[in-house]
């Protein structure tokens, strides 16, 4: 996204209702790669996550976190296990001045087909049917994978309109927007914004 374009959807959204989506892992925290982080010692924050979530919480109108979470399916953690985690990380967010409205996940198998398991949108539209003071097509999708992408085409799909952001080195010309970090676009919207304002 060039800096007028992504100028544009920050000002579009100022002032307005609406959710900012977040994948977690590669994200939020470093992904283990072929594997699951199980517990709180396995969850690492990616450089400057808390940070990047307390400045886009102040933007965002809400935000949410989208995560698919097959280990629960496979049997290899279990929801208390989840949660305990997650306790954690709001705690955390919470503690460096983020916000986290809620927390979606989707624990079944690949092979289930569910209509919330990404790259379905079945998270978000579920949280946005539930809150329909909501701008559904300014809703804006973070994730770091082609799943995560394909969950905010389906979305924008659905609902008029949706904004991807690629986390990832690598440009991805698929997206609307590629950063390298959550870090570095919160620090594109406050630049938009204005540095005192998050």
């Amino acid at each position: 996204m060039s800096d007028s374009r992504i100028e544009a959807a920050v000002r579009d959204r100022d002032g307005k209702a609406w959710c900012l989506f977040i994948d977690r892992d590669g994200v939020i925290n470093t992904r283990i790669m072929d594997g699951y982080v199980r517990s709180w010692e396995e969850f690492d924050f990616e450089p400057g996550a808390l940070e990047a979530i307390a400045s886009l919480s102040s933007w965002a109108p809400r935000v949410v976190i989208v995560t698919n979470q097959q280990g629960i399916g496979k049997g290899v953690m279990t929801m208390a296990q989840l949660a305990a985690i997650h306790d954690r990380m709001l705690e955390s967010i919470t503690a460096a001045g983020g916000r986290i409205d809620e927390v979606r996940f989707c624990p079944h198998l690949a092979r289930v087909g569910c209509d919330c398991r990404k790259p379905n949108p079945g998270m978000a539209l579920s949280y946005l049917a539930a809150h329909d003071e909501l701008d559904q097509s300014l809703s804006v999708m973070v994730g770091d994978t082609d799943s995560d992408m394909e969950m905010a085409r389906r979305l924008a799909l659905a609902t008029g309109g949706a904004i991807s952001v690629r986390i990832d080195t690598t440009e991805d010309l698929s997206a609307d927007a590629t950063f390298a970090s959550l870090s570095e676009f919160a620090g594109a919207v406050r630049s938009v914004r204005g540095g005192d304002r998050l």
